[in-house]
């Protein structure tokens, strides 16, 4: 398939004649990457991104699980926050960039607020289901037997939930690379959003192309290599899903 696009992309670039600076074509932006890598540009970017991204996201959703249990623990608490939470989780990430900026000015401060903030409502809002999912008769049973609320959070509820917790992770990550990214090319000097917006304004469009396709592809190793392995190991573990035989 990647061949396939590659020889789309070739003939595109060499059939109708496109201007370099338009639309790259993929030895320009291989040659763009390669010469971003030795010098340094790219890992330099690569790292600011990751690191921003990681910092953001563990404040995210280290709000957001606690909080989604407690609310979610009491039927009228979770019934009156939860449109509220889809509302907020509706607009969270890129729409809270300009917002953000009259707060804390251009900065690393502005793209951390709106990457957390995508983060922590869509974990929140997972993590909330999870626990409202939880059978109720399961909590009644540790308490009979002289379970205390501790014990009731670590054998029934975090464990119950840890399935949805999980996914609204790898979704909250991802929405907040999407708007990690966005928020860069705005408020930021660094990172891979701000060195693609950098190279458009000067029209180097082989830095763009090269940009956009690292972008990706970080993604989607972070989601294939990590967070799905985690995500299918709990699963299987907690007993939701289970392979057929």
């Amino acid at each position: 398939m990647v061949i396939g696009l590659i020889g789309i992309w070739i003939a595109i670039t060499e059939g109708l004649n496109i201007p370099e600076y338009k639309f790259p074509s993929p030895i320009s932006v291989a040659s763009e990457i390669w010469n971003l890598l030795k010098s340094g540009i790219l890992i330099q970017n690569i790292w600011a991104s990751l690191s921003l991204l990681l910092y953001s996201s563990a404040i995210g959703a280290l709000l957001a699980v606690p909080l989604g249990v407690g609310i979610a623990l009491n039927k009228y608490i979770a019934g009156f926050f939860q449109p509220l939470v889809i509302f907020f989780q509706s607009i969270a990430g890129v729409a809270w960039v300009p917002l953000a900026i009259v707060w804390f000015g251009f900065g690393n401060i502005t793209v951390t607020f709106v990457v957390a903030n995508a983060v922590f409502f869509i974990v929140l809002f997972n993590t909330m289901t999870g626990v409202m999912t939880i059978s109720r008769n399961l909590i009644h049973v540790i308490k009979t037997l002289g379970g205390t609320k501790i014990h009731v959070l670590k054998e029934i509820i975090l464990p119950g939930a840890l399935v949805n917790i999980l996914g609204g992770l790898r979704f909250g990550l991802a929405f907040g690379w999407r708007a990690l990214v966005a928020a860069e090319m705005i408020s930021s000097s660094r990172g891979l959003g701000f060195m693609t917006l950098d190279a458009a304004q000067y029209f180097k469009s082989s830095t763009v192309v090269a940009g956009i396709i690292v972008i990706g592809i970080l993604w989607l190793f972070m989601d294939r290599l990590v967070l799905e392995p985690i995500e299918n190991r709990t699963v299987r573990r907690w007993g939701i899903l289970r392979k057929q035989e």
